[in-house]
């Protein structure tokens, strides 16, 4: 069944469709959900409720741009609404940060896996994995995020600041104690 036959029948109610749907998009979207969540129980919480809206919702699909993204969009949402409800997000007070403070990002990015850039991430404290992966991962602007989780834009942006000198610093860190492991084993 194509994408286009799956959505006008969803659109009408039928449940095969809405199946279908299902099939098509639950792993993909479940990788969202986990992104964000960091737990399988909560991640299938929130992509219940993304399918969820989504049937609720369809009716307002134009058909214009990406239905994945469609659907992406409303598991951002989800993930951060199910988290919400079950952690206090922390940011940073406006304050609290240098404004003249920023993140010198290195080159050391582009030479490592996907998968050790997401365990890297995962060693974030939680608000700032979750600005982050919605600024720098998901692409959205800082004022979507402020109103995403109901912060300034301005503490968005600092915390971003903070969640990529961290990555530095971790980084730093891990690279510091290499060069110990590897004149010790000489």
């Amino acid at each position: 069944m194509e994408l286009e036959e799956i959505i006008k029948g969803c659109k009408a109610g039928n449940e095969k469709c809405q199946f279908s749907l299902v099939q098509q998009f639950a792993t993909r979207l479940m990788a969202v959900c986990m992104r964000y969540t960091h737990d399988q129980e909560l991640a299938k919480d929130a992509l219940q409720e993304t399918f969820i809206n989504a049937f609720k919702y369809i009716q307002s699909y134009s058909g214009k741009g990406s239905f994945e993204g469609w659907l992406r969009r409303i598991a951002v949402n989800c993930s951060l609404k199910v988290i919400k409800t079950m952690y206090e997000v922390h940011t940073l007070e406006e304050a609290a940060i240098d404004a003249n403070s920023f993140a010198e990002v290195p080159d050391v990015y582009s030479s490592m896996a996907k998968e050790d850039i997401m365990l890297l991430l995962n060693r974030l404290p939680h608000s700032q994995y979750v600005i982050f992966n919605l600024n720098v991962i998901e692409g959205y602007h800082h004022h979507e995020i402020a109103t995403m989780l109901n912060i300034t834009e301005s503490t968005s942006r600092a915390t971003l600041c903070k969640a990529r000198n961290r990555l530095v610093e971790i980084l730093q860190n891990e690279n510091h104690t290499e060069r110990l492991i590897a004149k010790v084993g000489s």
